[in-house]
């Protein structure tokens, strides 16, 4: 039986336990701790415990010379399961094989790639379950990393184990379940000092403990030399080891030292190619047995049949951290005459061995960090952009290229690097829209200091019109557009289009231009709110391509029209999910989700939230995950459950930065308002919803306060405030009067019935089950106050037939609690309301909701897994929970149970009035 790694058992036991228990379903682990610390041994460790289960097991490595190689580690890890490539989705199928270098294209995102991977993974997994070791990340290509990660949040339904190991021990692991390796105890550390042959003893054991400090490595490593105690003494232990190392490496011969270089900036190489490179460097090759010395100082090891690597990773950063500047450049010329037909494996050498301007060189640089951009590599790409600019002679071009990486390395995290790139683009700025697209790049990035992270668009807008300016309009307008499109969760204005005004008028864009109608919904939605449904609605059907069907459909929304806007907005979804697009698409599922909810489709507008916040979590957005949480707080005020503000913000900086923008405030007020009015509360109801829509209160938002104003005339009536209902009408009336959006034109007609004489309310019910609101939710309220209303009057034939109608709204969308509620009204008109297998229904989870719906629609797991981004296991997991839930046994039944229908029909009810 294989032995637990010693000192590890609490870690050993949770990676064991994950795969004894594989097959009721998957696990995420990622470990992390220092250099030595014995990552690589735990994972060992679980490898032949799980071959000893009989389960698969794959395995990949960050490597450093990799890391600039898109998808090397991802294509390392699916090798043995390649044969499978196949029999993936077209889109899937498509995108691995241009990742793995099979086919030539734009490299995929980690997002289309991710889910190939992920339906690859499911797939094998059925066969045998599968562990996936993923080791290095810290060293591992960015788009292979992205993936993994994503696809580990994903294995849950999968019989799929997948373990990551890296260095950083802050790296973010939502989802994953994370596991810290600290120093051994004393004890610990004597037993292993134990198994280890030629330990020292006595005093001289005692030293080494103290020095190892823990670090499993150390304790191997540090005894072997007597001299290392002194010179070690103070450095931290993992500098000890590798300054161990590094002093073995001194001690061999020069030829030998520059092969071992050259296998430490390749990332790996043969013994014979080493030897060759080392010989042209200095005009000698190493002696034959160059491989065995390096073997004895225990710096290189063999793996067959014929390749040689380091034994730890901490030899190759020794070698590289002490080998001499001279030493380093002649191995790098070397490796480059080597390999001087594979320009795009030499780049990186060729660009650290440049000493001046090499505009040639630079040209290469820029093309590379323009395919890494394209497929959303945003760290390669930066990296590439950045040595472009310095190999740049010309300073106008030098400053575009550092303005360009600074904005890729804003995009990647590496938020530092970036501050100080743009700072040198506005210092060398040659003229006025150079300075003023680096102001630009300055406002957007994360560092807590911009005029944005406090709410605050004006510093964005100054270096917009600059850029207008000077000429720049495109760009000009390309920066508003985003600005427009984050401005909704990133300002505390009630109203973030009026200081944009001025800044838009100076574009001066043709009127239909689908940008200009984006930018006038965004500024003034309610003066031009007519002329952009006019020209919008008549733009829509020639918008075939993704981004003017975006730009249209977010317009629409943004100025309350629901239909077309939906229309829109899933064509651009779906081409947006169909490229795995990155930057759009999260703020596209979170404007598709609110028109979809407005259209009455409230399990696929959840639906599209939670893969927002799943994609919030997988991009490390914590601003951008806290407004998703926030918009799925919404979805749960619908049934009566309150908003935990807290639990929302996630706990970090930019997620309580993110619900003081008006519309996450807006939001959550909403939700507090109607979870008040659900529990009975209608007086508390009443100020949270009063505030949306005073102008002198900091919380005012026109749009939430039209969509809220239903709560908050049901609020006012319940609570016997009818003046205060009346002049809420009052309001909308006004506002529709100048602004005809089918959103007013919703909450106007609610007012209006809510508010009917007595003596009108049999005619209203002759007509409001027949006619088709904007906003069938609105709809369906109204019709239950209706109903309730002339169940009071005694008129309960008429009420059940108006409840039957706010039944079947409800049923569609579906909203459960309001049905319950409704049902409730229904039966208190006398009428013997049956169970049927509709109402199974409403022990559906969202997304098992979703999944059965998809299905139903004829999509096969696979295809239903791309369309939510998990794997097709998944699918079937939530397709067999739902068969139990609804008492089905066939996809080919889901139509008719998911159909809404009428409760009961005429015969079933005791007309009892």
């Amino acid at each position: 039986m294989v032995q637990p790694v010693i000192g590890r058992m609490r870690e050993s036991e949770a990676l064991r336990d994950a795969v004894r228990d594989v097959a009721s379903g998957g696990s995420a682990f990622v470990i992390d701790g220092e250099a030595g610390i014995g990552k690589s041994s735990l994972v060992t460790d679980l490898l032949e415990y799980a071959n000893t289960r009989g389960m698969r097991t794959i395995t990949t490595t960050g490597v450093l010379a990799e890391s600039a190689e898109p998808y090397a580690a991802l294509h390392m890890l699916l090798y043995p399961l390649r044969s499978g490539i196949a029999d993936l989705p077209a889109p899937q199928r498509r995108a691995l094989d241009v990742a793995f270098g099979v086919a030539t294209d734009v490299q995929p995102s980690p997002l289309l790639a991710g889910l190939a991977a992920l339906t690859l993974l499911s797939d094998a997994a059925a066969e045998r379950p599968v562990l996936v070791v993923a080791e290095d990340l810290h060293w591992m290509d960015a788009p292979s990393e992205w993936a993994l990660r994503m696809i580990a949040r994903r294995v849950g339904e999968d019989r799929v184990v997948i373990v990551m190991t890296t260095r950083n021990s802050d790296t973010e692991t939502t989802g994953i379940r994370r596991l810290h390796l600290g120093p051994l105890d004393e004890s610990d550390a004597d037993e292993l000092l134990d198994g280890i042959s030629e330990a020292p003893t006595g005093q001289a054991r005692r030293d080494l403990l103290r020095r190892a400090e823990g670090n499993p490595l150390a304790l191997h490593e540090l005894g072997r030399s007597a001299a290392a105690a002194d010179h070690t003494r103070e450095r931290p232990v993992v500098g000890r080891v590798e300054q161990e190392f590094a002093a073995r490496y001194a001690e061999l011969d020069q030829s030998v030292r520059l092969a071992i270089l050259a296998v430490a900036l390749t990332g790996g190489t043969s013994a014979e190619e080493a030897a060759r490179v080392a010989a042209r460097a200095i005009g000698r090759f190493p002696t034959p047995t160059w491989t065995e010395q390096a073997s004895a100082s225990s710096l290189l090891e063999w793996v067959p049949p014929r390749a040689i690597r380091f034994r730890h990773p901490l030899v190759q950063s020794a070698v590289l951290l002490v080998a001499s500047p001279s030493e380093r450049a002649a191995v790098l010329r070397s490796l480059v005459l080597e390999h001087q037909d594979d320009p795009v494996r030499t780049i990186w050498w060729r660009a650290e061995l440049a000493t001046g301007h090499e505009d040639a060189l630079a040209e290469e640089l820029a093309a590379l960090g323009e395919g890494r951009s394209a497929m959303s590599d945003t760290f390669g790409a930066s990296k590439a952009y950045e040595r472009a600019a310095e190999l740049t002679s010309d300073v106008a071009g030098r400053v575009e290229r550092r303005i360009v990486a600074a904005e890729l390395a804003g995009l990647s995290g590496r938020t530092s690097e970036a501050s100080l790139l743009v700072q040198r683009a506005r210092d060398e700025a040659p003229d006025q829209l150079r300075a003023a697209r680096a102001a630009w790049v300055a406002e957007t990035l994360p560092t807590g200091r911009t005029g944005l992270a406090v709410g605050d668009l004006g510093p964005a807008l100054h270096a917009i019109s600059e850029m207008q300016a000077a000429g720049g309009v495109e760009h000009a307008t390309d920066a508003l557009l985003h600005l427009a499109a984050i401005a909704w969760d990133h300002t505390s204005d009630a109203d973030p289009g009026d200081p944009m005004l001025a800044v838009v008028e100076a574009l001066a864009l043709p009127e239909d231009d689908p940008r200009s109608l984006l930018l006038a919904a965004r500024t003034e939605p309610v003066v031009r709110g007519d002329r952009v449904l006019e020209l919008a609605r008549a733009a829509a059907p020639t918008a075939q391509d993704e981004e003017s069907a975006w730009f249209l459909g977010y317009a629409l929304n943004l100025v309350g029209e629901i239909d077309t806007a939906r229309v829109l907005l899933d064509r651009a979804l779906a081409s947006m999910r169909a490229r795995g697009e990155l930057r759009t698409f999260p703020q596209a599922l979170m404007g598709t989700s609110m028109t979809t909810y407005l259209a009455g489709d409230v399990a696929r507008a959840r639906a599209l939230a939670e893969q927002a916040a799943a994609l919030g979590r997988d991009l490390g957005d914590e601003g951008f995950s806290a407004a998703a949480r926030c918009a799925l707080a919404w979805f749960d005020a619908l049934e009566g459950e309150y908003p935990d503000a807290e639990q929302i913000a996630g706990g970090t900086a930019a997620g309580a930065q993110v619900l003081r923008s008006s519309a996450m405030r807006a939001t959550l007020l909403g939700a507090t308002g109607l979870a008040h009015l659900m529990s009975g509360r209608a007086t508390d109801a009443l100020e949270p919803l009063r505030r949306l829509f005073d102008p002198e209160d900091d919380s005012f938002n026109p749009s939430f306060a039209v969509l809220t104003s239903h709560d908050y005339v049901d609020a006012a009536l319940e609570t016997g405030n009818r003046r205060d209902a009346e002049q809420r009408l009052g309001d909308l009336e006004r506002l529709h009067a100048r602004w005809h959006a089918p959103m007013v034109r919703a909450a106007v007609g609610y007012a209006r019935t809510a508010l009917l004489p007595d003596d009108d309310l049999e005619a209203a019910s002759a007509t409001l089950p027949y006619e088709r609101w904007p906003i069938p939710y609105f709809q369906a309220r109204a019709l239950l106050r209706l109903g309730r209303r002339l169940r009071r009057l005694n008129r309960s034939a008429t009420a059940r037939a108006v409840l039957h109608a706010a039944l079947e709204l409800f049923e569609a969308m579906p909203a459960p609690s309001w049905e319950e509620r409704t049902r409730d009204a229904i039966r208190a008109t006398g009428e013997r309301l049956p169970t049927t297998r509709q109402r199974s229904i409403e022990l559906l989870t969202p997304q098992e909701l979703r999944v059965c719906t998809l299905a139903a629609q004829g999509l096969s797991n696979r295809a239903i897994g791309e369309h939510l981004f998990v794997s097709p296991r998944t699918v079937g997991a939530h397709l067999y929970a739902a068969f139990q839930k609804l008492g089905v046994s066939a996809r080919q039944q889901l139509p008719s149970v998911l159909t809404p229908k009428p409760t009961a029909t005429a015969d079933d009810r005791s007309m009892t009035d």
